[in-house]
């Protein structure tokens, strides 16, 4: 046990790769089947508690990672993993993560390895590149060979969990790339010269989604157009890029709620009709665990309110999307502001409307339009656990579902409607005919859970899904 825990302190560091931000507190930890932030001890807690003394307690664990992530930070073959990352906040899971690993009083509120990793395309060599860079760092605190060694020979089971199969990998031809090796000579600043260089050398390797984050900060900072041959060798099979104008949102705009949009708010009817719906959706029969939507278009001609098309936000903060619903009518505009000081990709590939809106971060943002009814599912290309969902609505009635809390149509014409009930647990979405009477009627959905678990392909179509599933 204590191998496998001391094991586990470099995969922290690898955990950041996938951008900043803190670590989400409910997930497990990357040894055993424990909960973030309850360290139980390992078999033998008295020798573990030795351990933690002979490293020099909290003091010298800060002084070991602070060296660790110097190496990191210097060394060509992964430092450019870390440049969207929180480095005070990595330091913090760091420091936590070796003294309770070490027997030490703490509490560590990291991730999983596997839901961290999933998307990032890590690759054998920058596995490597973290051990030895982790063994430099033991050998210049004179870490004993014993405790050495036991850590350096348990990290190399460690990779398949982590690691990308070659399979799994996409490189780009050499013709296309020999495109992108030639801007290198009309890039003069040498940072990001060697942005570009790494971005070249992930294409090349098929690492699609990482070369493609790597040429995002190229063009940021060269200029698009200084680089735009380039363009193929590394956004060739992505959606439609939106190339709108990024425009400053004020950093002290208040979150977004989680569900935004519904029929009552957007066109409230000038007087109370005869009929009112209220209800709940379950899945497979039982309550619903996320976000849901009902939409009632009559079967008969009925009165309907006009709809007009509205000005929406879909935020990212805290590396989430809100609201997790947005339900608009055709013809909105939604703008998608970061609020996190490192970048974040929205994108969708979504049939209704694909599209990818680039690199951005600390406020700025980017509208679209959507005029075409149907379902757009979010995601992040950096982050691959972020999701949301636009709804743009051609029904005169609709609803979000919030869990097993009840929705509520407050103002309908009695008669009969067809009933499209939706839920993120399902594949599609489920249709019934209901009638609505005069006064309260009530009904419960019951919609299949169906749905792929886990994060949704990337931007390139690729699986996102984690290499492995913690014990």
């Amino acid at each position: 046990m204590l191998k496998t825990k001391l094991a586990a302190v470099a995969s922290v560091l690898l955990l950041a790769c996938g951008g900043g931000g803190k670590a989400n507190t409910n997930s497990k930890t990357t040894v055993s089947s424990k909960k973030a932030g309850k360290a139980e001890k390992p078999a033998g807690g008295a020798k573990s508690q030795e351990l933690y003394d002979r490293l020099g307690g909290q003091r010298a664990i800060v002084a070991v990672v602070d060296d660790f992530i110097g190496r990191v930070a210097a060394d060509k073959r992964i430092n450019q993993r870390f440049a969207n990352t929180d480095i005070p906040q990595l330091k913090t899971l760091l420091v936590e993560f070796v003294c309770m690993a070490t027997g030490g009083p703490c509490r560590y509120s990291g991730r999983d390895m596997e839901t961290s990793h999933a998307g990032m395309e890590l690759v054998d060599e920058e596995f490597t590149a973290l051990v030895e860079d982790l063994a430099a760092t033991l050998d210049q605190f004179k870490v004993p060979a014993k405790e050495k060694n036991e850590l350096l020979g348990a990290l190399g089971p460690l990779a398949p969990r982590m690691v990308v199969t070659k399979d799994k990998l996409h490189p780009v031809d050499e013709k296309t790339l020999a495109k992108a090796t030639a801007v290198l000579d009309k890039i003069k600043d040498p940072p990001t010269r060697d942005i570009m260089v790494a971005a070249i050398a992930a294409a090349k390797r098929g690492q699609r989604n990482y070369a493609d984050q790597l040429f995002g900060r190229v063009e940021i900072a060269a200029g698009a157009a200084v680089v735009a041959s380039a363009t193929p060798a590394f956004r060739t099979g992505a959606p439609p890029r939106i190339e709108t104008p990024i425009k400053q949102m004020p950093t002290d705009t208040p979150p977004q709620p989680k569900l935004v949009g519904s029929s009552d708010e957007d066109s409230p009817s000038a007087t109370q009709l005869a009929a009112s719906l209220k209800g709940t959706i379950t899945v497979d029969g039982k309550p619903l665990d996320g976000v849901g939507l009902v939409q009632l278009y009559p079967i008969a001609k009925t009165r309907t309110a006009k709809r007009t098309p509205k000005q929406r936000v879909m935020e990212q903060r805290g590396k989430k999307f809100a609201p997790r619903l947005l339900a608009v009518p055709p013809g909105s505009t939604v703008a998608f502001p970061n609020f996190d000081s490192f970048y974040h990709n929205v994108f969708s590939g979504s049939a209704t409307q694909p599209f990818d809106l680039g690199l951005f971060k600390n406020g700025q943002s980017r509208d679209i339009k959507f005029d075409k009814p149907g379902l757009v599912r979010l995601g992040c290309n950096v982050h691959a656990n972020m999701a949301a969902f636009v709804f743009v609505i051609d029904a005169p009635n609709y609803v979000p579902v919030d869990g097993g809390k009840e929705f509520n149509f407050k103002s309908l014409d009695p008669g009969k409607y067809r009933a499209v009930v939706w839920s993120e647990r399902s594949a599609r979405p489920m249709e019934q005919d209901i009638k609505i009477t005069d006064g309260t009627n009530t009904i419960t959905f019951d919609v299949k859970g169906d749905a792929e678990k886990g994060p949704s392909k990337d931007k390139f179509g690729q699986s996102r899904q984690p290499t492995a599933t913690n014990p």
